[in-house]
């Protein structure tokens, strides 16, 4: 029975019992309802030590030793594709122009632009010697509009270190210095930064933080960090990667087809045994907010499509979860409504009690993580509201892999 359907079920029963005069759920319906919280709850507590552990052992740069860099330094090509990206790219480029690392090369190239991205390109490149610009005028059928963007830019970079960025990044001054350190001094095969969002608005702390830890609950960063282990994430936002590296794994001529194409690349470094290093970059590298529930949720129904490799059971098992938290809500609910309306007898009580307990288990770890993410911790009371909203998204997602709809992306279907 699904979880709609149950639910249902309880809405007819409760109505039922109504017109007799009770009121009253049926007292099996009651005890069912205790016994899922009930294993619900030590679900719920296995995971919150996980989350509380998780953060405690993430690697974030921006508290990252960094070694100083010797002389030479090595000649760093940041790829920079951009399309339609006319209000955000000048920011951008501007913002790695000021790296205090200063040996670098900035590749832009306008990606089929229908606004002024590419005049505003020419002009920057005008303005400074370090900035070459190119043009992709369509896309080969065979590719995604990205990874085009991003091998037609790398074929002309001259450096040791490339490094992939988003034309919305917002670069910190000691980023590139920091994250070279990192990467020459562990020497690693590939460093991937997730950032952080220049501002938040409400999509970006309702919505967007139950999604990306459906996603860290299948691919913990431990794990992704741990050479001995296959799961693998990166963020496009910053993906940092030698030159030889990158040829040998076949250049983005490889990931052509794929729409999450730097977890490809992650996922291609540690099939090969490389070493892959994910870090949060937090105030060090910042990206443009969605603006709406609607943006973040496509976002991440692309994410999830690609991430999980088109595995439909990966993705039962992450739309499990989140149905799992939405039905919790919704007895949390009636049992409030059935206790506020006709008493407590014990059965009631109990679930009413567990119920309880179970949403404290969502809402408090979620209010401490959001609250370690610089955000004010009730917005941890709109988790039902996240949750449901992330149900939708795994199970369109899910419907897309089982039907072979596909994705749609940035007026392009993917397969």
């Amino acid at each position: 029975m699904t979880a709609y359907s149950c639910c249902l079920r309880w809405c007819r029963l409760l109505d039922k019992e109504s017109e007799k005069g009770t009121g009253k759920l049926p007292v099996w319906a009651v005890w069912a309802g205790v016994f899922f919280v009930v294993a619900l709850l030590a679900e719920l507590l296995r995971m919150s030590l996980l989350l509380v552990r998780g953060l405690k052992t993430q690697l974030r740069l921006e508290i990252a030793s960094c070694p100083e860099l010797t002389d030479p330094s090595p000649l760093v090509s940041i790829v920079v594709p951009a399309k339609d990206e006319a209000q955000n790219i000048e920011r951008t480029v501007r913002s790695i122009l000021d790296s205090d690392y200063r040996n670098f090369e900035i590749l832009l190239v306008d990606d089929r632009s229908l606004d002024d991205t590419l005049p505003i390109m020419k002009c920057l490149a005008r303005h400074d010697s370090r900035i070459k610009v190119s043009s992709v005028t369509c896309r080969p059928a065979d590719w995604t509009g990205k990874t085009h963007a991003l091998f037609n830019g790398t074929e002309s970079a001259s450096g040791d270190i490339l490094v992939f960025t988003d034309a919305d990044a917002l670069w910190s001054s000691d980023v590139l210095s920091r994250s070279i350190g990192i990467f020459m001094s562990e020497d690693l095969d590939m460093l991937s930064l997730l950032p952080s969002f220049t501002r938040r608005g409400f999509a970006e702390r309702v919505v967007y933080p139950h999604l990306a830890l459906g996603l860290l609950s299948l691919y913990p960063l431990s794990d992704v960090n741990d050479r001995q282990r296959s799961a693998a994430i990166a963020s496009g936002c910053f993906i940092m990667i030698a030159m030889k590296t990158y040829d040998a794994l076949g250049t983005w001529m490889k990931f052509r087809k794929t729409i999450t194409e730097d977890v490809a690349m992650s996922k291609a470094i540690k099939e090969r045994g490389g070493t892959l290093r994910v870090m949060r970059a937090g105030s060090l590298i910042r990206t443009a907010p969605f603006g709406s529930i609607y943006s973040v949720c496509r976002f991440w129904r692309r994410t999830f499509y690609g991430c999980l490799g088109k595995s439909v059971s990966k993705i039962i098992r992450l739309f499990a979860n989140y149905i799992s938290l939405s039905l919790l809500c919704v007895i949390f609910v009636l049992s409030v409504l059935s206790v506020l309306r006709h008493g407590a007898g014990a059965p009631e009580l109990i679930l009413l009690v567990v119920s309880s307990t179970a949403m404290a288990a969502v809402i408090v770890p979620f209010s401490i993580f959001l609250k370690r993410e610089g955000v004010s911790w009730l917005y941890g009371l709109t988790a039902p509201l996240g949750i449901l909203l992330s149900a939708w998204v795994t199970l369109s997602t899910l419907v897309a892999v089982a039907f072979g709809t596909g994705i749609e992306w940035r007026g392009s279907v993917y397969k």
